[in-house]
């Protein structure tokens, strides 16, 4: 049964869900450091309907860096897809093109899509680690470095960036790269679009005057497996205002999950003889997980955009109960009762002094968790056993540093300073029960250097080098592999990592190859998964190596043909499971997209997406594996406009041969339920309507 957040435990469990966060706190901060200007630019423009084609590949991506830089010029792996209007449903179907990148579709909203960029973030349980996200500028990851990017509005998006390698390191808590989700303008008038299957419904309304837009969405998701209903409810209002020589953005989202049930992963053998069955653990506790993030975010920029301050607070609750009673007298519980709070500030300046460009950053963030947790009865919360506050801050500087020739050859160097406070206070002490509370803080820091030459006017070579870290999450150090309490013992993860690339730019052409190599010790990964709950642990060393392949290339105004591929060889070089995969990591990843549009007006295109997915071990043993898996898409979208609206249509069909596939895997499943069964055969039908003011 459900638990309804209006009953008396709901209000226990949620007792500030109503409550908005407010920036009151940061205004002062705020102010104070427009004064003395410590930010930097602001992000390059989003791409407009009437872009050139040649202009849509010259254009320069790495605004990761706030800052527009020539994307043959620029010293790191990076790769940029623009957006169209028709919704996802996932973070992972929006960047299953992006070379070094692998989007896992768990099929299950109570567990997100799994994220990982060459191998980091393949740890992840739930949500995104070891990629930093950002959000038109703004972390959407916390401090400790973890992120729930589905609570983004994907139809307000306009380009995806995805920054890898050595570079990754200056801009956050992770090791494996940025992923950077950029906004569209505000519109001037109003849209509603629906999208519909057998399984989901999905609605939206976009309404706006071209400086405030206010957004509505709502999703109901009936699952493909029994026990596998979603309901999610999105708002959002942006506004920007202009002064004097200073641009005000201002950024509310609000999102509320009130139920997102989880099947649970399967055994192998359940797996091939059922995959769209559920564990029989998920309906006896009914496994299934709520949750509501409401965040303010603002933005100061000038006219010059030689600075820019940034501040954002919000708040996340989460319900989760798991596939377990947790009924010891020792134990966490079955039931996870998660409130946390977090802000930050961020601010940037930009000096220029002759062909050298400076750019500093200081950056403050906290967050707060209140954890409980609580005996599942079958479903139903009980007695208490677990309580406690946990608390993160991190406080670090960066500064990057670029020469720039009259020749483009290029110089690029960086560091980021570091210090990082974990802090729990138990609040359930009891015989048989001791004080399992604790901190500890750390100190580090990351560098690169790097060079880009041009080899002709089109081809540039480039490589970089640097050293990075990666802490634990709290929610990582949250349990222990064998015992009760915090696990103090997990220490930060160090890489060292090599990347040496080619990047060709034609009028009609785009591509890059980059070779990487990256040795890492003491990097997080998982010690045990059971029931939903998962532990971690150091490995004493791994390595990585592997290329990637991309190619954007125009055969006309008609066709497009883009392909990415990624080799990747990501294995232990010490301890007992030396010389074994990572599990959970492809070694082989391609994907080929082709698209027709055989008419202007109106305008018509059919497009074809193949994609080709290596098999996932699923234990530090590699002990068995979910097979290959390769995917056709197929899509047909039409627009037309008349008078003042625009129409859009689009029928989309997933998985066109129907292949069972295993979307994801859970590493080190204690119990064998490793398999997460893909998304079958899927039909799509969405359309778009917008009413343009003059």
């Amino acid at each position: 049964m459900y638990l309804d957040r209006q009953t008396p435990l709901a209000r226990a469990l949620f007792p500030r869900t109503q409550r908005c966060p407010v920036l009151f706190p940061l205004l002062p901060l705020l102010a104070l450091s427009c004064s003395f200007t410590l930010n930097a630019q602001q992000q390059a423009p989003a791409k407009t309907a009437t872009t050139s084609e040649e202009e849509q590949l010259e254009r320069l991506v790495v605004s990761v860096q706030q800052q527009a830089k020539p994307w043959l010029s620029s010293v790191a792996a990076v790769s940029r897809l623009e957006l169209d209007a028709s919704p996802a449903l996932d973070i992972a179907a929006l960047l299953k093109q992006m070379p070094g990148l692998q989007a896992d579709q768990r099929a299950n909203f109570a567990q997100d899509s799994r994220i990982s960029l060459r191998g980091f973030g393949s740890r992840s349980s739930f949500g995104v680690r070891g990629i930093e996200v950002l959000f038109d500028g703004i972390p959407w990851s916390t401090s400790d470095g973890q992120s729930q990017p589905s609570s983004i509005p994907f139809e307000q998006l306009s380009a995806v960036e995805v920054l890898r390698g050595p570079f990754a390191a200056l801009y956050g808590n992770a090791a494996g790269g940025v992923l950077t989700l950029q906004s569209n303008a505000p519109i001037a008038g109003a849209s509603v679009q629906s999208q519909q299957s057998s399984d989901y419904r999905q609605h939206s309304l976009q309404a706006g005057d071209g400086q405030t837009e206010l957004y509505l969405k709502t999703l109901d998701h009936d699952g493909y497996r029994a026990h596998n209903s979603a309901e999610k409810r999105q708002a959002a209002l942006r506004s920007s205002y202009q002064f004097d020589s200073v641009a005000l953005n201002f950024r509310y989202d609000w999102s509320d999950d009130p139920l997102l049930e989880d099947p649970l992963g399967l055994t192998k053998a359940e797996f091939e003889r059922d995959p769209n069955q559920t564990a029989a653990v998920a309906t006896l506790f009914n496994s299934r997980k709520s949750s509501a993030q409401r965040q303010l975010s603002m933005t100061l920029t000038p006219d010059d955009h030689n600075w820019q301050v940034s501040a954002w607070q919000g708040e996340r609750d989460i319900t989760q109960f798991l596939s377990f009673s947790g009924d010891g007298p020792t134990a966490a519980g079955g039931v996870v009762a998660l409130t946390r709070h977090y802000r930050g500030l961020k601010a940037q300046q930009l000096l220029q002094w002759n062909n050298w460009q400076h750019q500093f950053v200081a950056q403050l963030e906290e967050n707060t968790d209140q954890r409980q947790g609580y005996v599942n009865l079958r479903g139903i919360a009980g007695d208490l056993r677990r309580d406690e506050s946990g608390k993160v801050q991190n406080s670090e500087i960066a500064w990057q540093s670029e020469y720039q020739t009259d020749l483009l050859w290029a110089l690029h160097l960086g560091s980021r300073l570091s210090r990082i406070k974990f802090k729990v206070e138990d609040f359930f002490i009891r015989p048989g029960n001791p004080d399992d509370g604790g901190q500890s803080s750390e100190q580090l820091a990351a560098f690169a250097l790097g060079a880009s030459y041009p080899l002709t006017e089109q081809l540039h070579f480039y490589v970089s080098s640097g050293r990075g870290f990666e802490t634990p999450t709290l929610t990582e150090m949250a349990y222990q592999p064998n015992g009760s309490g915090l696990n103090l013992a997990l220490k930060p993860a160090r890489n060292r990592q090599l990347d040496l690339g080619l990047k060709w730019l034609q009028q009609h052409t785009q591509a890059s190859l980059d070779w990487f190599y990256i040795q890492s010790r003491d990097e997080l990964v998982v010690a045990q998964s059971l029931g939903g709950r998962t532990s971690y642990r150091n490995a004493a060393k791994t390595q990585r190596t592997g290329a990637e392949v991309w190619l954007l290339h125009r055969f006309s105004e008609k066709l497009e043909l883009q392909w990415s591929s990624t080799l990747l060889d990501a294995s232990f070089k010490a301890d007992s499971s030396a010389g074994n995969n990572l599990p959970g990591v492809a070694r082989v990843q391609h994907q080929l997209g082709l698209s027709y549009a055989p008419f202007a007006s109106p305008f018509w295109q059919l497009s074809s997406q193949l994609s080709y997915r290596g098999k996932l071990w699923i234990d530090d043993n590699n002990s068995m594996a979910a097979d290959s898996a390769t995917l056709w898409d197929l899509k047909s979208s039409w627009q037309t406009g008349w008078r003042q609206t625009n129409w859009s249509w689009w029928l989309a069909i997933d998985n066109l041969t129907n292949q069972d596939y295993a979307g994801a895997v859970v590493v080190n499943q204690a119990n064998g339920r490793s398999f997460e069964p893909g998304t079958p055969r899927q039909f799509q039908l969405g359309f778009r309507v917008q009413l343009l003011t003059d």
